[in-house]
């Protein structure tokens, strides 16, 4: 990975300086070509990163697709919490927190 992003930068800071070279001497094919072969190794680096990037948000979506996720188990928790009866009223109207005066 280290390897690749040193020489994705190697190859961004050639086409700046080929570009640089382009300017001051327009009719040079030689570093119109060189600038436009490094472009094109820079756009397959970068072809090549999205690939794997997109294998591996494939591979995730396909090992986490039927399984419910933390959001949803989140949202249940609270639904469920939502539901839970606190407290009750008894004879006398007061509010009852425990479990045996509830009864």
């Amino acid at each position: 990975k280290k390897e690749r992003e040193k020489e994705s930068n190697e190859l961004q800071n050639d086409i700046r300086k080929l570009e640089r070279q382009a300017q001051l001497t327009p009719k040079n094919e030689q570093i119109i070509n060189k600038w436009k072969l490094a472009k094109h190794k820079l756009n397959s680096l970068e072809q090549e990163r999205n690939l794997r990037a997109l294998k591996f948000v494939k591979q995730n979506y396909f090992e986490n697709a039927n399984k419910p996720g933390r959001w949803l188990a989140y949202r249940l928790r609270k639904e469920k919490e939502k539901r839970w009866i606190q407290q009750l009223q008894d004879k006398e109207g007061t509010l009852q927190n425990d479990m045996e005066k509830k009864k």
